[in-house]
C-alpha cells in the first residue's frame, strides 16, 4: 500500500544508529529512521552505493514514494548516491557532510587498536567545545553498541566516496545545514555543496559541531520544519 503525503527518512551516520535521530522522530510524526545493517545488527555493507541500495529497498517496501531524505555524515553520503540515482525524492537534506568525505589514516588504526579509544575521540571530534557533556558520553555508548569491524568499515567507505564531480547534477530541492563548529566535516564542506547544487539552500548553526541535530535539537527543527513546510 502506497503512503501519500510527505515522509521524512532519516540516515544516521559511521558507527552510529538510528537512536541519534531521537529528537527528530519525536518532533516530526510522520518519519522514519533507518537503522542501517550492521548498526548494530547484522553484517555491514562495504560502499556507500550498497548502503544506498538497502535504503533504497527499505523506502519501497514501506510503500513510501515521495520522500524527504535527512542523511547526517556518512548517511548524508548515501542520502547523495541515493539522489543521483535520479529517484523520485521530494526534497533532499544533507547535515554534517561532504561531497568527499576523507579520514584520516590513523583513526582507522585506532578503530583497530583500541576501540574504546577511538570511540572516545571520535565522539570529542563530533561535537562543539561548549556541548553538554552528556552528548558525547552517550555517542561513546552508542558507539560501542556496534562492532569495531562494521565502524571500520564504515569509515573506510567514506574515505572511498567521492561524488565532488557530480553533485551539481542534483535536481531535487536541498537544505544544506552544518555546524560552525563541526570539525570532521568543516562548513566548507557544506559550502561546496551549496555552491554545486543549484535548487539548495544552506544553514549554518551557531555553537554546534558535527552533531548538530543533538546539540541544537530546536534550532536543527525549526530549520528542517520550515524547509518541509515549504513544499
Amino acid at each position: 500500500m502506497e503512503r501519500v503525503g510527505l515522509t521524512t527518512i532519516f540516515i544516521h551516520g559511521a558507527g552510529a544508529n538510528r537512536s541519534v535521530w531521537r529528537l527528530q522522530t519525536v518532533h516530526f510524526p510522520d518519519s522514519l529512521a533507518i537503522e542501517l545493517p550492521g548498526h548494530p545488527i547484522g553484517p555491514s555493507l562495504a560502499t556507500i552505493s550498497d548502503y544506498a541500495q538497502v535504503v533504497e529497498r527499505q523506502i519501497s517496501e514501506k510503500g513510501i514514494s515521495k520522500p524527504v531524505i535527512v542523511g547526517h555524515s556518512m548517511g548524508g553520503a548515501i542520502a547523495i548516491d541515493f539522489a543521483l540515482r535520479n529517484y523520485s525524492l521530494a526534497g533532499l537534506v544533507l547535515v554534517g557532510t561532504g561531497a568527499r568525505l576523507r579520514v584520516r589514516a590513523e583513526f582507522l588504526v585506532k578503530i583497530k587498536e583500541n576501540y574504546l579509544e577511538a570511540a572516545k575521540l571520535l565522539a570529542s571530534w563530533s561535537v562543539s567545545a561548549s556541548a553538554d557533556p552528556i552528548i558525547s558520553e552517550r555517542m561513546v555508548q552508542d558507539l560501542m553498541k556496534v562492532k569495531p569491524e562494521v565502524t571500520l568499515g564504515d569509515f573506510i567507505a567514506c574515505n572511498k566516496f567521492d561524488r565532488m564531480d557530480r553533485v551539481g547534477e542534483i535536481a531535487c530541492r536541498t537544505l544544506i545545514i552544518c555546524g560552525e563548529d563541526d570539525v570532521m566535516t568543516p562548513k566548507k564542506y557544506s559550502e561546496f555543496l551549496h555552491e554545486r547544487i543549484k535548487n539548495s539552500q544552506l544553514t549554518v548553526i551557531s555553537g554546534a559541531g558535527h552533531s548538530v541535530m543533538l546539540e541544537k535539537p530546536r534550532e536543527f527543527n525549526r530549520t528542517l520544519g520550515a524547509f518541509l513546510a515549504s513544499m
